[in-house]
């Protein structure tokens, strides 16, 4: 039979359909491994100064978030897999709330940041103490910050337990109370942040692992979350207390390994010394109606809901006050920073992101605070008069770049501690005085609560809620 021209077309359709059938599988797989190998932008390991352990580093930049995972291969399968668990169940953690939060992410343009790194300690031979820190930040005021400590023994590839390090009785519990009230109250780093009651939770918690706690060459560190037993400006304290003052804590097995001496210890015992009497010799002034003047001030707003409760009990007692905002809740709550604006309260920069500034350089210090300051002007016409650092955390770098005053606070109520409205109010009974500025945070359903009955009491004690500078003006 003869074929047509028709019929040699029809053919040669039938061929081609035949070949992008079988070919396009391939270049979608080989596209497919082109795009993975996009979302890691950056996979080095790089050699390690401990023997038999490697570096592993991640890097991943994508629309919505940035990643960059630093992490210790050991060599060991045995070893790597609980690592390697926590590694997954901490990155799931992040995309979780990425995918909670995607759509505003693209709607703002604005992508999450995820952080995983570690210190190593070599404690004696072929012991490791090793620390992660991880940190992520999404959405809200604050980030995330937690730790996470394994300890290693690569001999017999075995991860040791504090259980295993430490003695555990109500004697040895003292013993570490006593040890590490002494360093917080004498650490420059940490005593002006330090709630010792909260130490003592911590200690006497029955549940208490001291799942934190590691050995190097000379110390064993206890190492605390944000907030655990500070306030965020400690950001996630470590204490370091030598091996030979910490020897009546830790097994013998391992006091042994670390060629500790089994000395007396030689510690003096501590002396108590005497109160000093503090009582006011003469007649107590008090101050007249006039000196009767407080600062109430909110963080970390504007807020849809509560910010607006604030303003209407404010209005009710005629009392005024001073609202820190946050850059990106600014942007999010144009209409109630201007009405804040309307009804004559002062209105502070508190910086865009909540970053803690210490940790910043110059640029990005700047960053932080004038997009506030221009959001805010764009919204009321004026830039905010004063300022307020996150977790009160300053230095020379960030006082040499305001422009207004800097303003911390002397009575901090605690509201996003405790959710507890009397407790709030205990906290002002207890310190009330003349020109106190008082810390609260509008973001919390509990604090609104808590403004009414600490509004009620100022005007019971014959007291008036001021905007921040004319405390500041009062004080010179």
């Amino acid at each position: 039979m003869k074929l047509t021209r028709s019929t040699y077309l029809l053919l040669l359709f039938i061929i081609i359909g035949i070949a992008i059938f079988f070919i396009k599988p391939l270049w979608s797989e080989n596209n497919k491994n082109e795009i993975d190998e996009k979302k890691d932008h950056e996979r080095t390991t790089e050699p390690s100064e401990y023997r038999g352990i490697d570096i592993k580093t991640v890097v991943i930049e994508e629309e919505v978030y940035k990643m960059a995972i630093h992490y210790p291969d050991l060599q060991s399968k045995s070893l790597n897999k609980p690592i390697n668990a926590y590694i997954s169940q901490s990155k799931k953690i992040f995309f979780d709330e990425i995918e909670h939060n995607l759509e505003f992410l693209k709607q703002k343009d604005r992508s999450g940041t995820y952080n995983l790194s570690f210190d190593i300690y070599e404690a004696a031979d072929n012991i490791y103490s090793i620390v992660f820190m991880d940190e992520s930040y999404v959405a809200g005021a604050n980030g995330k910050q937690s730790s996470k400590v394994f300890m290693v023994n690569k001999v017999d590839e075995s991860f040791i337990s504090s259980k295993e390090l430490l003695i555990d009785n109500s004697a040895s519990r003292s013993k570490i109370h006593k040890l590490l009230l002494k360093a917080f109250q004498q650490s420059d780093t940490y005593k002006d942040f330090f709630f010792e009651e909260e130490l003592k939770k911590w200690i006497e918690d029955e549940q208490q692992t001291f799942e934190k706690t590691y050995i190097t060459k000379e110390n064993l560190v206890f190492k605390f979350d944000k907030y655990e037993v500070t306030a965020g400006a400690a950001g996630s304290p470590e204490i370091a207390i030598p091996i030979s003052d910490a020897k009546d804590i830790i097994k013998s097995r391992w006091l042994d390994l670390l060629d500790v001496e089994d000395k007396t210890d030689s510690e003096q015992p501590d002396v108590e010394k005497p109160e000093e009497d503090n009582a006011d010799k003469g007649e107590i002034e008090k101050p007249s109606e006039h000196d009767k003047k407080v600062a109430l001030t909110f963080d970390d707003g504007p807020h849809p809901e509560n910010t607006l409760k604030i303003l209407e009990l404010l209005d009710e007692y005629g009392a005024t006050a001073t609202f820190f905002m946050l850059g990106n809740r600014v942007d999010f709550y144009q209409d109630i920073v201007k009405e804040v604006s309307e009804r004559g309260h002062e209105i502070g920069n508190h910086t865009w992101n909540h970053k803690q500034l210490t940790k910043l350089g110059e640029e990005n210090i700047k960053e932080e605070i004038n997009r506030v300051n221009q959001a805010i002007q764009d919204i009321t016409g004026e830039k905010p008069t004063v300022f307020r650092p996150p977790y009160g955390a300053s230095n020379a770098l960030v006082d040499e770049l305001l422009h207004v005053p800097s303003v911390l606070w002397n009575i901090d109520t605690l509201d996003w501690k405790s959710h507890d409205p009397n407790k709030v109010l205990e906290v002002v009974k207890t310190n009330l005085k003349p020109n106190a500025i008082i810390l609260m945070h509008d973001i919390h359903e509990t604090t609104v609560e808590a403004v009414a009955l600490v509004l009620d009491y100022l005007e019971s004690e014959g007291y008036t809620s001021v905007g921040v500078s004319d405390v500041l003006q009062d004080k010179g």
